[in-house]
């Protein structure tokens, strides 16, 4: 007996649950593309059951987007990514609005993958700030910093590059 996969459908629609299982599994087994597949083929239905803002929706929404990028499929995370932050910059919260820079950040780093230089420049100078704020994480902030520092030699802003990368060396 083949065990309930994703693709098998109860009067209610595919399982998800089956189909989060199934993910998991692929996952392991270093079958990414494969799980980006059944993630992006089980969302709708799982909007249509729980809610287009559900939990359940959130959760695959997230695992999907992350699972994207490590496919390499930054053009396909990008909009997932832009969507959560949305989503979690609309509740209140020192968590929801941590996780609201968090997928800010991930739609950074999918824009500086994708060559969208003066894009993935203004998102990651808007969420510096931010991000110098907690912490927690002190080594974000100087991630960002390289990464603003690439993308002004990219744009060929080679003085105001060295600017910025050389004070990398103090922080």
């Amino acid at each position: 007996v083949a065990p309930a996969g994703p693709s098998s459908a109860g009067a209610t629609g595919p399982d998800v649950a089956a189909a989060v299982d199934e993910v998991k599994r692929l996952l392991d087994q270093g079958r990414i593309t494969r799980a980006v597949d059944i993630l992006g083929g089980i969302l709708p239905a799982a909007a249509e059951r729980h809610g287009a803002h559900s939990p359940v929706v959130r959760s695959l929404r997230k695992q999907y987007a992350a699972t994207l990028m490590d496919n390499g499929e930054y053009r396909r995370a990008l909009p997932e990514l832009r969507m959560l932050a949305e989503e979690y910059a609309q509740e209140s919260g020192a968590g929801a609005t941590r996780q609201a820079l968090q997928f800010h950040y991930e739609a950074a780093q999918c824009l500086e993958q994708l060559g969208e230089v003066a894009q993935a420049l203004q998102e990651y100078r808007t969420l510096l700030p931010y991000f110098e704020r907690y912490p927690d994480d002190p080594g974000r902030p100087l991630e960002i910093r390289r990464s603003i520092g690439h993308l002004l030699l990219a744009q060929g802003e080679r003085g105001a590059a060295e600017q910025f990368l050389s004070r990398l060396l103090y922080d």
